[in-house]
């Protein structure tokens, strides 16, 4: 899967248990969407309160950002590189972003060594991977927009016509202040529709909160 630009892939709903088995140890592997680091924190405290009595609980996320590569992982006392570092590898690879993929180990008596253990953690993502269900997530540039009252209407049609994300929204005494999220790919065609209707009395405005 390759994404342009203005688009990348997620899922929308959670996906696991995906169990694999290695020379006697377990291997659980669940798959969530995720907004950001808060978000993936409690789930990992629910799956460690759940899974009290498992050996480690290990993970890895990635969070779109189209400024930098944005991800973080964690080994749980596995030796460093051999348990979070492969479960990103394995989102990386299927392109995805928002998204938390966690590996619980059940140690079942045998070293596998840091190669075998790598492999393991690897492939236990690999199984909830495949059968998760990838969407379409189109990327939003956040834009302000303040109109009169009674350009309510205009806008109200506007935002629905073009599936607009109100992110915040504001009475003041000169009208209706809104944050709005627009999809990339049709920042341009909004921007012309809106000064259209207005007779090009209102406008939007860039904010330097960026995109979501």
């Amino acid at each position: 899967m390759t994404a342009d630009p203005g688009m990348y892939f997620t899922v929308n709903k959670n996906t696991g248990p995906r169990e694999i088995r290695e020379k006697g140890s377990r291997f659980i592997a669940f798959l969530y969407p995720v907004k950001g680091d808060l978000q993936a924190s409690k789930i990992r405290r629910n799956l460690r309160k759940k899974y009290h009595d498992s050996t480690h609980i290990c993970w890895s996320y990635r969070i779109f950002d189209p400024d930098a590569e944005r991800f973080r992982y964690g080994d749980d006392g596995e030796p460093s590189g051999t348990a979070g570092m492969p479960i990103y590898y394995e989102i990386k690879g299927r392109e995805y972003f928002n998204v938390l993929l966690v590996v619980i180990r059940y140690f079942g008596g045998v070293k596998l060594g840091t190669g075998g253990l790598a492999k393991a953690y690897a492939r236990a993502a690999r199984e909830v991977l495949d059968v998760s269900q990838p969407m379409v997530q189109y990327v939003r540039q956040q834009v302000s927009v303040l109109f009169p009252f009674g350009f309510t209407g205009e806008m109200r049609q506007l935002i629905q016509q073009f599936s607009l994300e109100i992110v915040e929204q504001e009475y003041t005494s000169d009208g209706i202040r809104m944050l709005l999220g627009i999809p990339l790919v049709r920042l341009e065609e909004v921007e012309r529709e809106l000064i259209e209707r207005s007779r090009g009395l209102v406008k939007l405005k860039i904010e330097p909160a960026g995109t979501i």
